[in-house]
């Protein structure tokens, strides 16, 4: 069947037939998570789902637990069964050729899914998956791709129907993280009365509250130097309830336009072409309500920390998503420091 977004493969009905041998890779947690559901709806049968279900780890199962799992019939119903080995990286490591023969002819009374957070197209087992099994890509989409999916969600499913220019703006003030966006509007869902539609100035008048505010306060006092009250604001955000992954992809919502905006000035230096902080935040699609507080933010910015941003916050992200050990809150703290620091602010926008 070949390789999907994660993203096409929630909102598209052909992939009803699920092959033997698939793979789900990346590192966004709420489009893994959901592809992983959904491929379990779709494998199992409604009578023995329990039964023909069956999750590994990795790091510890041997491929002959699952090579005997997948071969195990199933105890009742008319589905088939699903076996899922979780963070298969190890697995996958030390079971190549294993799973290239098993590719090649497999159980189709089962489905075999491997989850991983990444996995390389150079590996003869993608090549083989690519033709004959069925690659999930779950890593974190475009903004371009997160708004359509907001604005084409089901309303049928309980899920409220937002226009794309409302969808840009919920990105705009939640920032792209999928989770963070879905809890957003089913927020929003209950407080809609039953007369109004979800619109923009809907969204910014429930969206832009105490939170939004206090992420800006944020924003401002990192990019300004002061780490103390970046820390302060960061500590009231959390003992507030809010988790370390959405503050920040909330942050990121801002601070990747930022960065967008200062490589666009180091772009028209080495050119000789002029440009202004209106033109720059104009070009990467600033919207307008917003655009007098992001011109003071990237004046603040300076063209140094602009460069570093993008890998900054790219590292951050993964390290919440489970590529590091450490407590998210010494993460997002240690992110909050590291775009404060005063030592990288040399060079300023005139």
């Amino acid at each position: 069947m070949g390789i999907v977004s994660g993203l096409d493969f929630l909102q598209k009905s052909q992939y009803a037939q699920i092959p033997p041998f698939c793979v789900v890779f990346g590192e966004e947690a709420y489009l893994r998570s959901e592809t992983l559901k959904l491929l379990r709806e779709l494998v199992l049968s409604t009578d023995d789902g329990e039964f023909s279900y069956t999750r590994f780890d990795g790091s510890s199962v041997s491929y002959m637990d699952v090579l005997r799992e997948t071969s195990t019939m199933i105890m009742f119903g008319t589905g088939r069964r699903l076996v899922v080995v979780e963070q298969a990286e190890m697995f996958l490591s030390q079971n190549k050729n294993s799973l290239e023969s098993y590719i090649e002819s497999p159980n189709k009374a089962s489905v075999l899914v491997l989850q991983l957070s990444s996995f390389p197209s150079n590996l003869r087992l993608y090549k083989l998956a690519n033709i004959s099994g069925l690659l999930i890509d779950c890593r974190p989409p475009s903004r371009k791709d997160v708004v359509s999916w907001l604005s084409s969600r089901s309303p049928q499913k309980r899920q409220i129907s937002l226009s794309r220019e409302t969808a840009e703006i919920l990105v705009d003030l939640i920032g792209d993280d999928l989770g963070s966006l879905v809890q957003e509007t089913r927020r929003l869902a209950l407080l809609l009365p039953a007369s109004r539609a979800i619109d923009a100035s809907f969204v910014r008048e429930h969206v832009g509250s105490w939170r939004q505010r206090k992420v800006w306060d944020l924003v401002d006092a990192a990019l300004s130097g002061r780490v103390s009250e970046a820390l302060r604001q960061l500590d009231n955000l959390i003992n507030a309830g809010e988790a370390p992954i959405m503050i920040l992809a909330q942050m990121a919502a801002t601070l990747r336009k930022l960065s967008a905006a200062s490589q666009l000035f180091l772009d028209a230096g080495s050119s000789g072409e002029k440009m202004s902080v209106n033109m720059a935040l104009d070009r990467v699609g600033v919207r307008p309500f917003l655009k007098a507080k992001m011109e003071e933010q990237l004046k603040a910015l300076g063209l140094k920390r602009g460069q570093n941003l993008p890998r900054l916050l790219l590292q951050t992200d993964f390290d919440l998503k489970g590529g590091s050990r450490s407590d998210p809150r010494h993460i997002i703290e240690r992110f909050v420091v590291t775009v404060s620091n005063p030592e990288v602010r040399e060079i300023m926008f005139m």
